[in-house]
Order: C-alpha cells, then structure tokens, then sequence
C-alpha cells in the first residue's frame, strides 16, 4: 500500500489573544532603581490577571498542540504532519471534540470579557489604563482554531502539460521526495519509542513514593503511557521497521498487566523492569 493510501497529511493552527501589554514607563521605572538600562529587561502587564477563564483557553490550546502532534509525525515546515488512516476516524473525533470545547470557551470568554477587565483593574492598581483594553470585537479576532486536511502528494495524480521525458522526471522527483519526508518521519517513531524507555529506566531507580515531591510520586500514567504509545506506534509505523515493531511489542510485553502499585511497592519489580527496558535500550541501534 502506497503512503498516499495509508496516511493523509493534517495541519492545525490554534491561536489565542495574547491579553498582554509591554509596560515601558515600568521597564524605566524599575530600570532606574536597579541602576541598569531599561533596555535589557523586558515586563508585561497581565491584562487578564484574577481571572481564570483566558488562563484556561491557552491550557486548552496548549493541550490539544500537544495532542495533534502526539497523534501525527512530522511531515513539513508548513505545519502539516502525516496522521495513519487507520488513525484518522479516532483522530478526527476527538480533534471535533477539542475544537467545540475550544469554541464553547472563546463564547464564554467573550460574554465575561468586559467583566474580567473590571477584576483585572482591582489587581492592576494605578498601572490600569482602560485603552489597554481593544473592544471585544478585535479581542474575539484573535482567537482562532484552525484545521486542514490534505492528501499525501502522489506522482501519479500529476497532470502536466509536459514532455514525456520531463513528466517522468518530475514524477520521479514528487517520488523520491516523499520518500525521504516519510523516512524522516519514521525517525520520529524510534525518538518517541527511546524516550520512554529512558523515562521508564530512570523513574525505576526511585526507591518508592514521596507525596512531598511531584517528581518522585508514582501515577498510573506510568503504565498506561507506555501502553498509549505502543498502541499508537502499530499505526505510526508506516514503513513496517522492523526494530520499531519488535522493541514495541517488548515494551508492551513488560507493562501489561503491571499497575503503578506494584512499582511503588516493590523494588523487585522495578529492577526487573528496568533491566528489562535497559536491554531493549542496547538491543538496537536508534
């Protein structure tokens, strides 16, 4: 099966209003107090301060970036990334779902809008200056969510008005180019793949749990991570590598059944598992 026909190439473009201001009577002010020149710091009053409903839409955003390109591989500088067919439906179903909760948000904000520039004022003090503000209207422009779809290019669709001999050369260059965009992308697999075998080894040196520390507390996303990934990675290997198929199946071999318990209970599972990982880790060459 050709790429064409087994991927399709995705772009997404979130944009969200920035609800900041450079202060440069401030930069000054500060500057001079300091005894250093205004031109080597840069402040921004926070427009939206007290507020939580401009803070949620950029979590939003960020999370469903994060998502996309979870879900997909690299494919230009354009923005378009390669997302499996087989992936596609699941892909487009939550990507409708992020969108609406993106959409019911930015409504929220704007009916809310001129209420948050009244609890920002109670915050801003004396640097609070009304045309900081822009109407609602050019606030609401800058939001946008912004999705295309597009099909792999595909020599074989080139309609040209050439000769034979440059027609064939063109479509041996639209070839050889996808090629080497999916072999790229492919890498992507393999980075994705050692990263989290990494993360599973180092996390696996802890001698337990520690609720005082984030960092060195156990949480299911240990186990189920792994897993996502190597369920995604039977999708995402779209050039059947062979080293990418076989670590995956280890890796998912390891943490099946396995829960976030039995690591923070037992070393003995967690030197187990990490010689485990460790050993696909030097297994191959990434």
């Amino acid at each position: 099966m050709s790429i064409a026909n087994s991927a399709v190439l995705v772009r997404l473009n979130i944009s969200v209003w920035g609800a900041s201001k450079r202060n440069k009577d401030l930069e000054s002010e500060v500057a001079a107090g300091k005894n250093a020149d205004p031109r080597a710091m840069r402040m921004y009053d926070n427009l939206m301060v007290g507020s939580t409903g401009h803070k949620d839409i950029q979590k939003h955003a960020a999370q469903s970036r994060l998502w996309h390109n979870t879900m997909t591989l690299p494919w230009d500088e354009r923005g378009y990334r390669l997302c499996p067919t087989s992936l596609f439906l699941d892909y487009k179903s939550q990507h409708n779902l992020k969108q609406a909760t993106f959409n019911s948000m930015v409504d929220t904000f704007r009916v809310k809008y001129w209420s948050y520039r009244e609890t920002a004022k109670d915050y801003r003090g004396d640097i609070f200056n009304e045309d900081d503000y822009p109407p609602v209207e050019e606030v609401m422009g800058k939001f946008a969510w912004n999705f295309v779809v597009a099909p792999v290019p595909e020599s074989g669709h080139l309609c040209i008005d050439l000769p034979a001999q440059e027609m064939e050369e063109l479509r041996q260059s639209c070839d050889a180019e996808v090629e080497r965009k999916v072999a790229e992308a492919a890498k992507e697999n393999s980075k994705r793949l050692l990263k989290e075998l990494q993360a599973i080894s180092a996390k696996c040196t802890d001698t337990g749990d520690d609720e005082e520390d984030e960092k060195k507390r156990w949480h299911d996303t240990f186990v189920t991570n792994p897993l996502e990934l190597c369920r995604m990675l039977k999708h995402m290997n779209l050039t059947n590598d062979p080293q990418v198929e076989e670590a995956r199946q280890r890796l998912e071999d390891i943490m099946t059944g396995r829960t976030k318990e039995m690591f923070k209970d037992s070393s003995t599972v967690r030197e187990e598992v990490k010689t485990e990982v460790d050993s696909i880790i030097k297994s191959y060459d990434w």
